[in-house]
């Protein structure tokens, strides 16, 4: 039977079946190329030199038609199939170790499965180059004697090693690895040829093709598990990843609501605040409004009782027109520089008509600013010019009140200037007409401009001014933010 089967190898099929091999490895080789560059996955590189090697230490086989004349071509003899049986015996090695992935396994595992295998083919091509350059065949032939032995030690080493990996896949590897280990030795010409064997060439050939034949098909089989390995979890990891991002979205949703009702909540605070705030200063306008109103009014009633009809009715003209004005800042919550400015005018108008000689009274502003830019509260500069007037220069003689407007890096620097009796005789007046408290006047504006600028961001400075060591009047310097 064995006989029968040899001669039918030898004399009919051998050609076919060579052709058929070799026209499959070229392709394994050239599919699995393709499907590295698809997936850099250096396992289907490995696999694609391996049976490209293959395909080489064969060639020299073919005996007529392309092949043959290639081989010749190429200048392929039976050394070089040796050359190219042992380099992709090595490369299964490799192979196998990067397709289970032995090194995220274990490192060590991993050094053991390849060094030898590189040691292996670097010993074989630089033998074959040595013979090639024609010194000697003594260091290859010696070499190839010995590979089978080498070979079968890292076979067992290494697939011991597979039995110790967790991966499934190891299986489908070591099963076709040992049958096509096994052919491989069986067709080595040294093997061959002992006495209890006896094969011709072609039916060692042939057993290496059939092995070759069963170990592509087991490792299809191991291909095909792990692209299902592979499609199933990420079919796996996208549905968590959606879930994931379903998750995101539903908390995404959550967190802008969540920061929606913030913002509506701080929102309705900074409402409520400003309401407060607001209302604060329409109560210290209305408690400063009525004690200027009452002042004037004391006034109006001196002129009356006094029969100075003209300047009463003169008195009552001007007094009308900052009766409007009054009124109009009751309804806002500031006033530009400039309306504070005319505003202060018509009221040292006003004062001016109870002096018979009259306040000399300037407004100087840098030219850097623009009164209109400015804002600050309604009113709140009037009762610094009323204790300028009543308590600084109502009893001299000359009497004289600046306001200067100055430009102080980010603030607006207001001072008000008199040249009355300073800060000290005004407080012995203020104790001789039993009144000891600070302006009530002044202490409505402090109100004002903290609940409009807050507590950080004015000073009210009071300077006293001083000739020859005597009192010569009081600077108030008022510093506002340049808006």
């Amino acid at each position: 039977m064995f006989e029968a089967i040899n001669n039918i190898i030898e004399r009919d099929t051998y050609g076919s079946i060579l052709y058929a091999v070799l026209g499959g490895l070229l392709m394994l080789s050239t599919y699995h190329m393709v499907l590295f560059f698809q997936n850099r996955d250096k396992s289907y590189l490995l696999y694609s030199f391996y049976t490209f090697f293959s395909f080489l230490a064969y060639i020299s086989v073919a005996e007529s038609g392309f092949l043959y004349d290639l081989s010749n071509y190429l200048d392929l003899d039976f050394r070089s199939k040796q050359l190219f049986t042992i380099i992709f015996n090595c490369l299964y090695f490799l192979f196998f170790a990067q397709f289970l992935k032995v090194k995220k396994k274990n490192k060590t595992w991993h050094k053991i499965i390849i060094y030898p295998a590189f040691g292996l083919m670097a010993i074989a091509t630089f033998t074959f180059l040595i013979l090639k350059a024609g010194f000697t065949d003594f260091y290859f032939e010696y070499f190839e004697n010995t590979f089978p032995y080498l070979i079968t030690a890292q076979t067992i080493v290494s697939f011991y090693i597979l039995t110790k990996v967790k991966n499934k896949l190891k299986y489908y590897i070591i099963l076709g690895g040992i049958i096509l280990f096994i052919c491989s030795i069986l067709g080595n010409h040294s093997v061959r040829q002992l006495p209890f064997l006896n094969l011709t060439l072609r039916m060692g050939d042939f057993i290496y093709f059939m092995g070759l034949l069963v170990e592509n098909i087991a490792f299809s089989f191991a291909l095909g598990r792990r692209q299902r390995i592979n499609y199933r979890e990420k079919v796996a990891y996208n549905r968590n990843l959606i879930a994931e991002m379903q998750k995101n979205d539903e908390l995404k949703d959550k967190i802008n609501i969540e920061n929606q009702r913030r913002l509506e909540v701080e929102n309705k605070q900074i409402k409520y605040l400003q309401e407060i705030s607001d209302l604060k200063l329409s109560i210290l306008q209305t408690q400063m409004n009525p004690h200027f109103i009452f002042n004037a009014l004391n006034s109006i009633k001196y002129y009356i009782l006094e029969h100075d009809t003209e300047n009463a009715v003169n008195y009552l003209t001007k007094f009308s027109k900052i009766i409007r004005t009054i009124l109009v800042s009751s309804t806002v919550k500031d006033f530009t520089l400039e309306q504070e400015l005319q505003t202060i005018k018509v009221y040292v108008d006003i004062e001016n008509l109870r002096f018979n000689k009259k306040i000399d009274f300037n407004i100087f502003i840098d030219d850097q600013i623009n009164p209109e830019d400015i804002k600050l509260p309604p009113m709140v500069l009037q009762p610094f010019i009323e204790n300028a007037i009543l308590h600084g220069v109502a009893l001299l003689e000359t009497k004289k009140i600046d306001i200067q407007v100055l430009s102080k890096n980010d603030h607006i620097e207001i001072r008000i200037i008199d040249n009355g009796v300073g800060r000290k005789e005004a407080a012995k007046n203020k104790i001789r007409h039993q009144n000891s408290s600070k302006s009530l006047g002044t202490k409505i504006a402090d109100g004002m401009l903290n609940n409009y600028f807050g507590s950080n961001y004015y000073t009210i400075t009071y300077l006293d001014l001083y000739e020859n060591e005597q009192p010569a009047g009081t600077t108030v310097v008022l510093e506002i933010p340049a808006q």
